[in-house]
């Protein structure tokens, strides 16, 4: 994924180079490596194959926010579809949960928790430099990046465990089956 990588270059780029422009080229791209790993996520719900005689246990709202897609109808009476942008604090809560069901794969997000708070921190750091409003409002202070590490951290910590608890469910099935 172009995102990961965009996110170790600006990490490399900003241990190399401590300066403004590096902590605001990390701090978006952090972010735009979690959202494009959210839809990634969102993605393997709905392209995982379903075993033989089961079906797929979301509903349409589910399958149709997974998709990022609302419906209309328009004047005609016809269907129109539209892309839904999230709000990304309950896009990731609502991947997450939508995980667990389907694979039966438990996290926990640590909602109310440090992690979770930072997360909320670091996103509102990334919405103030992209949309800044005073020359102020574009630095990202020390304890700021470290904010926004931390919760690139426990994230990427968050996506190993779903993948490492997704290759556990299917050797678990596979020797199940054998």
């Amino acid at each position: 994924m172009p995102m990961i990588d965009d996110a170790h270059w600006a990490e490399q780029a900003l241990d190399k180079e401590d300066n403004q422009f590096t902590r605001r080229a990390y701090v978006r791209n952090v972010f735009a490596m979690i959202e494009g790993s959210i839809w990634v996520l969102k993605q393997t719900v709905l392209f995982a194959p379903v075993p033989e005689g089961r079906f797929k246990k979301l509903s349409p709202a589910e399958y149709a926010l997974l998709s990022d897609k609302t419906y209309e109808l328009k004047r005609n009476g016809q269907t129109k579809e539209q892309t839904k942008y999230l709000k990304l604090p309950e896009n990731f809560r609502f991947t997450f949960g939508v995980l667990t069901k389907y694979f039966g794969i438990e996290f926990n997000l640590g909602v109310g928790t440090v992690a979770w708070d930072n997360f909320l921190a670091a996103q509102e750091i990334r919405n103030r430099i992209t949309h800044p409003k005073t020359a102020t409002e574009f630095e990202v202070s020390d304890s700021e990046l470290a904010t926004c590490k931390e919760a690139c951290s426990w994230f990427n910590e968050l996506v190993v465990a779903f993948f490492n608890g997704l290759v556990v469910k299917v050797e678990k099935n596979s020797n199940e089956n054998a």
